[in-house]
């Protein structure tokens, strides 16, 4: 985390906008990793996420609402560091989105994508691959927007083609490695894969997602789990 502390601590009482925040989780890493911010703001198109948000931070500075990306009601050049973490993979609009993101960048800020990516990853990575994947599957079959996850040469160039900034850096970000999964977390990460399997309750392919939730399941009891590695990628002129 080194390399984004200095890069965020290099902007001194700095306005943050952070998209799709989602539970605030990148938020919370961009504002602990510089406390002198002046102000952040999260937005997301879902009310839960805003609810909360709104119920999980308590710091006067932070704000979060609900709004689409690719119609922002913000200024021109209203915030010194924009972000998009985890997300990128939801766009279905990527020049867009990331044209409205340069429109409220203030001259000399940066945006900052980060986005787990689905190579190089270890044998226990792959377990948090396949239930992003899983998860992705039954979201397009619901009609909601969300792509398998990128490698990295792949996200880098889409940005490197649709955005208007330059790529100022890019390294990644891995997970430090967790001993031997405990059951009780086996049975949150199995927990999670029925409620996503939920949602498609009643579709003509229900065995077909059984089916596939039973291997997510088989593959992380014989290779443990563990967050995939995210690439960080800083755009800026």
């Amino acid at each position: 985390m080194r390399k984004l502390s200095n890069i965020l601590k290099s902007y001194k009482e700095s306005r943050i906008l952070d998209i799709g925040t989602g539970n605030g989780n990148f938020i919370k890493v961009l504002t602990d990793l510089n406390p002198n911010f002046k102000s952040a703001i999260g937005i997301d198109v879902l009310e839960s996420s805003i609810n909360s948000c709104e119920a999980n931070f308590n710091d006067d500075r932070l704000s979060f609402t609900k709004m689409n990306a690719l119609n922002m009601d913000f200024e021109d050049d209203s915030f010194d560091i924009v972000s998009l973490s985890n997300s990128f993979h939801h766009l279905e609009y990527i020049d867009d989105t990331l044209k409205e993101m340069e429109r409220v960048l203030a001259p000399g800020g940066v945006i900052i994508i980060c986005e787990m990516i689905s190579n190089n990853l270890n044998k226990k990575q792959k377990s948090h691959l396949e239930m992003h994947h899983f998860a992705s599957e039954i979201d397009r079959e619901r009609g909601s927007i969300h792509y398998k996850t990128f490698t990295d040469k792949e996200i880098l160039k889409l940005l490197s083609e649709q955005s208007s900034l330059d790529i100022k850096d890019a390294w990644e970000l891995v997970i430090p490695e967790t001993a031997v999964i405990s059951d009780k977390e086996i049975e949150w990460l199995f927990e999670t894969i029925d409620r996503v399997q939920e949602r498609i309750e009643g579709s003509e392919r229900i065995e077909y997602y059984r089916k596939k939730a039973d291997k997510v399941k088989k593959y992380i009891i014989k290779y443990g789990f563990e967050s995939a590695t995210q690439i960080i990628v800083v755009l800026g002129k």
